[in-house]
């Protein structure tokens, strides 16, 4: 494994990334050297808890990164790569559950819309603070597909969500949503968006009859 970690061949040192004994010195020599992106690799996610320390205080952000990928860190750790001044770290940290909606401004604060998209992603990501990432300025893209189908959604950032062509299904599909918006959405020119109004849990029985032939 050492040796193909030098090895500069097509994909090699990315394969041997995701080799589940790799050597965690390996790791991190080859945490920038490739392309490995934001995964959980099996060696991180059996890394023991002196190892999962040993990381976390890791020089190379880019082993931050990898690190913060895993979701059962302990709040020590997870609150440390919160505050990580790399946008990267952050950006992989952002979802993981018990952060707190300080923690998560925090980081919008910090680094804008590189973080945005992951933030809302956050399973403990408060309305108020889906609200405020859909009123965002400049807006994100992805942080609008992520509002759209997060449960915590409101009717207020739901409504953003339905200006931005992605994620306006997702949003259509929300209970979330007025039910009045939902009947005017059956009649969307998009038919994915139609669809998913159709499905809509919220949508009033006297709509929904009228789709039954």
């Amino acid at each position: 494994m050492r040796t193909l970690a030098t090895d500069r061949g097509h994909d090699v040192q990315r394969r041997l990334a995701h080799h589940p004994d790799l050597p965690l010195d390996v790791l991190s020599a080859l945490a920038g050297a490739a392309r490995i992106g934001s995964v959980l690799l099996p060696r991180i996610a059996s890394a023991s808890q002196s190892e999962v320390a040993e990381l976390a205080a890791s020089a190379n952000p880019n082993v931050r990164m990898l690190l913060a990928q895993r979701r059962d860190l302990p709040p020590d750790i997870r609150d440390a790569l919160a505050d990580d001044p790399d946008a990267k770290v952050a950006k992989s940290i952002a979802p993981h559950p018990g952060l707190s909606d300080a923690q998560l401004r925090a980081m919008v604060t910090r680094h804008g819309g590189r973080v945005m998209a992951k933030v809302a992603a956050n399973p403990g990501a408060t309305s108020t603070l889906l609200e405020d990432l859909a009123q965002h300025r400049p807006s994100v893209q992805k942080a609008f597909r992520e509002i759209a189908r997060h449960g915590n959604a409101t009717a207020a950032a739901l409504l953003a969500c339905l200006d931005v062509h992605q994620a306006r299904a997702l949003a259509a599909r929300h209970g979330a949503l007025p039910p009045s918006v939902i009947v005017e959405l059956l009649d969307d020119e998009g038919w994915q968006v139609a669809e998913a109004a159709a499905a809509n849990p919220s949508l009033p029985l006297s709509a929904m009859s009228k789709l039954v032939p």
